[in-house]
């Protein structure tokens, strides 16, 4: 009985994707009794069944599913390997994958960025702006190295260390002339009798309001979603209704837009960045290094 390899996780990914023995055959270039052997030599070294056979194909069972996880992850590594290995030919000393959410860029991260590969020249970073809720999930499946976000939602299998002690508030933003821009902070229940201007739905500050929401019997009554800060302050100058922003917003909007901002002075309001990791120990050297910088 052989191992586990590459290239079975290879095959398994593909019966799995295809839903199909015939169509894995074809994509993997190879007959089809070749892959239907590999599957059952798969499941006698398991000692479990990986998928069940239907009229619509093949379907994966839970511990296919759980295989289908670990394998992709594999095949990931694996390709990731040769990249960074062939790179190394070219004089390059590492590679690091880093997701980063909009308040992070908002707070000074890409001047950092850029200080670190100035006197890191061999060091190659690939980074990817994303909603906070998409850096946590890549980070738990370890598709990435690292995350940059605020630490509105804490993980159990995440790490967190705070970027270089940057923080923000989060602030209602509004027209001159709304009735709150009169106040000097303002509690969130207080908002919810206007209408507000929001970003798409799945994303960590809509998230958080919804969470907020749960607390009263009051409802949020969302007029329009956008996608972008930049959208959601334009929406509210145009008085389609109010928004809940990162204050960092202000330096960059407040007057672009004619808006006022007034912090909210709920205890969920005030959020910390952070770097945030799968395990800080486990980290390639090159991220490790720019983890000390950052910090």
């Amino acid at each position: 009985m052989r191992n586990i390899d590459s290239n079975l996780a290879k095959i398994f990914v593909s019966i799995a994707e295809e839903g199909s023995i015939a169509k894995a055959a074809r994509r993997e270039n190879i007959v089809s009794s070749a892959v239907s052997k590999r599957l059952a030599e798969l499941e006698a070294l398991l000692g479990v069944s990986l998928v069940e056979r239907g009229r619509r194909g093949i379907e994966l069972t839970s511990a296919g599913e759980t295989l289908l996880y670990h394998a992709r992850l594999v095949l990931q590594a694996i390709d990731r390997m040769h990249a960074e290995m062939s790179e190394y030919v070219k004089g390059v000393r590492g590679r690091i994958t880093l997701r980063v959410s909009a308040s992070s860029l908002l707070a000074g991260l890409p001047l950092d960025i850029q200080k670190f590969m100035s006197i890191n020249q061999q060091i190659m970073i690939d980074i990817e702006e994303c909603e906070t809720p998409l850096i946590i999930r890549d980070i738990v499946e370890s598709r990435v190295d690292l995350g940059i976000a605020p630490n509105i939602f804490q993980n159990s299998l995440i790490q967190y260390i705070p970027y270089k002690n940057k923080s923000y508030d989060l602030a209602v933003a509004m027209a001159p002339q709304h009735p709150l821009a009169k106040l000097k902070e303002v509690a969130y229940l207080q908002t919810l009798r206007y209408d507000y201007v929001e970003q798409n739905r799945g994303t960590a500050i809509s998230q958080l309001l919804d969470y907020a929401g749960k607390q009263s019997s009051a409802t949020r009554r969302t007029r329009i979603r956008v996608r972008g800060w930049e959208a959601v302050c334009r929406m509210i100058s145009c008085r389609m209704g109010i928004g809940i922003v990162p204050s960092l917003l202000e330096v960059s909007y407040g007057a672009l837009y004619d808006l006022k901002f007034v912090p909210l002075t709920d205890d969920w309001a005030h959020q910390r960045i952070c770097i945030i990791a799968r395990d800080f120990e486990g980290l390639p050297s090159a991220a490790k290094t720019l983890v000390s910088y950052l910090r």
